[in-house]
């Protein structure tokens, strides 16, 4: 009867277990709109989503939670509403059929959200799925990082499934990343039109020679790993939102700064299940 016991336990132990590291936020896949990008490995980045506007690209998204879905707060305006939108959830191959749809019972754009014929200003969004996803090795959350992590002599990562090119008429087939590094503000601000439009406390550059995201990946992320976590765990840097055209020297890419909105994403998440 004790051997029972004890077997028993074992088990629940390690069913425990699987289920939390299949809970825990930041952790990439087993299997290790971007310009100048890379193809990921299937699943290596499970919390990327796509925000499908029909059978077209529309935006990119992560998931924080169970429930969730970190965006840009243009994704959900000029004419497009939440409800317009399906959720395309553990997608590498757009025309694959592994993935789930999910549709949206809900979306928040920040309070202060503003925009004009260049820049979104307050650029994030929260989506609320209509059912909780079930999280495994294909789809985990992100982990959002906090005010006082630094971020600015790591290499970035930016992924997603916009287009290859500046002008080029469809998205890519599969899911793309590339690597970037942050761009001081005084440098992204060389030209006019981002000295006019740039808020340095909210928003960030980034850019690679000849690396960018471009249209479609809006709304995804900029991620990358920290010391804290002995680089282990993805931490959700930023949200793709603006730019002038794709991987134009001196035109880096535009991304809302994520930790400037911790508590506003936490608010909105409550009744989500974030798995740090």
């Amino acid at each position: 009867m004790k051997a029972i016991l004890i077997l028993v336990l074992l088990i629940k132990l390690v069913c425990t277990d699987k289920v939390n590291r299949s809970c825990e936020c930041g952790i990439a896949g087993k299997n290790r709109r971007i310009v100048g990008g890379t193809t990921v490995q299937p699943h290596q980045y499970p919390w990327l989503v796509a925000l499908m506007l029909g059978s077209k690209l529309h935006c990119g998204g992560a998931i924080i939670t169970d429930q969730h879905i970190l965006s840009a707060g243009h994704c959900i305006t000029f004419g497009v509403n939440f409800k317009d939108l399906t959720v395309y959830i553990g997608m590498h191959d757009r025309l694959g059929s592994t993935h789930t749809v999910s549709r949206l019972k809900n979306g928040v754009k920040h309070p202060s959200f503003t925009s004009n014929a260049v820049r979104d200003i307050n650029d994030i969004a929260i989506l609320t799925l209509d059912k909780k996803v079930q999280f495994s090795d294909k789809v985990r959350p992100i982990c959002l990082p906090s005010e006082g992590m630094d971020f600015k002599n790591v290499p970035l990562t930016v992924a997603g499934w916009g287009k290859t090119r500046q002008g080029a008429l469809t998205s890519s087939r599969y899911l793309l990343e590339t690597k970037v590094k942050i761009v001081p503000s005084n440098t992204c601000s060389k030209s006019s039109i981002y000295k006019d439009n740039l808020v340095t406390d909210s928003m960030m550059c980034a850019y690679s020679l000849g690396k960018d995201a471009c249209q479609g990946d809006s709304g995804g992320p900029i991620f990358a790993t920290h010391a804290r976590t002995h680089n282990k765990k993805w931490y959700q840097v930023g949200i793709v939102s603006w730019g002038i055209d794709c991987a134009m020297p001196d035109y880096p890419g535009v991304y809302t700064i994520v930790s400037k909105y911790v508590n506003w994403i936490k608010q909105q998440t409550k009744d989500g299940m974030s798995c740090a």
